[in-house]
């Protein structure tokens, strides 16, 4: 009989409702449409494998088991890394489930943490290695031309900083002073109203008189599409749980102990449900292994959190007069430059 492949970019009506049942009945919980999947039917229309691309994460991979073993596998990624290289993209993850470790090494992918539920592997040996490497350097050089003392606590703090706020600042200026060292880490995908390379300044020129605070790139191994996409997802699923346990494992596995650290700060979160959810996961994870888990009490304004969804929403209503008391000056002056107002425009067309 033959096979057919079907494409979508991405999936949508009867089509995304079509795969989703037979990702269910292949044991797959579905979170979020992805930017393109690789559909194989049988002559009579039916699904017999599917496959698809979120950025550089695979996902979603499934083959009906009274078709495995006939290659259908290979042709799926096949289409899926011929389709991710097309858009330039390298590094690639596979999120799958962990008995399928040995179904995608001959295809080049190595195992990077897994956790009962979770699979992640990536077609780089080494990826996650090179990139503690990259850490302890970039670590090294800030301790060195800083002139720090480094026999104190070093702790940590991951943030999105979507814009960096006022609130943001609080966070880090407070945990520092509990420190030697705090690496703060800037959620690297690409998913944010402010791109990665200007959240990422704009943590940067927010603390720089903070001389023992040093600023990483997140990278694809801190809450990231491939570590935790529940994270990036509006609708949460049942299933963010699960990719939690990953991100943190990966945490504590690779770089907690690379860097030395023994403490991981968080700010209270009474706004994201799954930022509180994760929070709590994280702390049973991170206690369990010895790291220290400490909250953080959320700056206020007006006697409300301050927030960065709270700055986005009054980029979108124009209200920039309100924004001095929530973002510090680095932060205002990029809102009110040529590029922070297109971002405002673009907020407000979300509102329309």
């Amino acid at each position: 009989m033959d096979i057919f492949t079907q494409s979508a970019q991405p999936m949508g009506g009867s089509l995304l409702e079509e795969v989703k049942h037979f990702l269910l009945e292949q044991g797959l919980v579905f979170e979020g449409v992805p930017e393109f999947t690789s559909i194989l039917r049988t002559e009579d229309d039916m699904i017999i494998g599917t496959g698809s691309l979120d950025g550089n994460v695979l996902k979603y991979i499934a083959v009906q088991k009274s078709r495995q073993g006939e290659g259908l596998l290979g042709q799926i990624l096949t289409t899926l890394v011929t389709q991710a290289f097309s858009k330039g993209l390298r590094n690639l993850f596979v999120f799958t489930k962990p008995q399928n470790k040995s179904l995608f090494i001959p295809f080049g992918f190595y195992p990077i943490e897994e956790t009962s539920s979770v699979l992640l592997m990536e077609n780089r040996r080494n990826g996650i290695a090179r990139y503690v490497t990259a850490l302890k350097k970039e670590t090294d050089e800030a301790v060195l031309s800083r002139g720090l003392s480094v026999s104190g606590l070093i702790g940590t703090i991951v943030v999105n900083c979507n814009p960096f706020t006022k609130g943001h600042r609080y966070l880090l200026e407070s945990s520092a002073k509990k420190c030697s060292l705090l690496h703060v880490f800037v959620v690297s995908s690409d998913k944010s109203a402010f791109p990665t390379e200007v959240r990422l300044s704009l943590v940067r020129q927010g603390v720089a008189d903070i001389p023992n605070i040093v600023v990483h790139e997140a990278s694809d191994y801190l809450v990231s599409v491939a570590t935790f996409p529940s994270y990036f997802i509006k609708e949460q699923q049942s299933s963010g749980q699960l990719n939690s346990e990953l991100d943190i494992a990966i945490f504590l596995h690779y770089i907690a102990p690379a860097l030395g650290i023994t403490c991981r700060f968080v700010g209270t979160e009474p706004l994201c449900m799954t930022t509180a959810a994760y929070n709590r996961q994280m702390q049973k994870m991170l206690e369990a292994k010895g790291v220290s888990f400490v909250e953080v009490e959320r700056l206020q304004a007006d006697e409300h959190p301050i927030s960065a969804s709270r700055v986005r929403a009054l980029m979108g209503l124009k209200e920039f007069d309100k924004l001095e008391a929530l973002v510090p000056s680095t932060t205002y002056a990029f809102i009110m430059s040529e590029r922070g107002q297109v971002i405002a425009f673009q907020l407000a067309m979300e509102k329309v």
